[in-house]
């Protein structure tokens, strides 16, 4: 999978609930997705729940937490998506556990690739 920089960011395209979506690729964020709470209700996700998580700045927030289908790097995955009041679309490091991230900023070079995982 390639993405593209958007005033120096790395963003990736991915489908949600078959909408293209443009996200951050935030290495500072450890859940899956999150989306603002206005991209979520105009994509219709279903509510699961509310968790707790702590803000780039520390601060503990309470947030609710909604189920996407997807499709990334080939496979159909379900993932949760936590919402947000700010403006901004996030995709997170637990999203690539098993995924090679190249980044050169530099060239302009912005690659994802599923790692093959070996049981033996």
């Amino acid at each position: 999978m390639k993405g593209f920089f958007r005033e120096g960011s790395p963003i990736i395209g991915l489908e949600i609930n078959e909408n293209k979506i443009d996200l951050l690729l935030d290495t500072g964020f450890n859940g899956h997705i999150m989306l603002s709470q206005r991209l979520i209700d105009k994509i219709r996700l279903e509510q699961i729940g509310v968790s707790d998580y702590i803000t780039a700045s520390g601060e503990e927030r309470e947030t609710r937490i909604f189920r996407a289908k997807m499709n990334f790097l080939g496979e159909e995955i379900e993932v949760p998506v936590l919402s947000t009041e700010g403006d901004f679309s996030l995709a997170g490091m637990e999203l690539f556990n098993n995924c090679r991230i190249l980044i050169e900023r530099s060239n302009d070079i912005l690659e994802l690739t599923k790692i093959r995982v070996s049981l033996d």
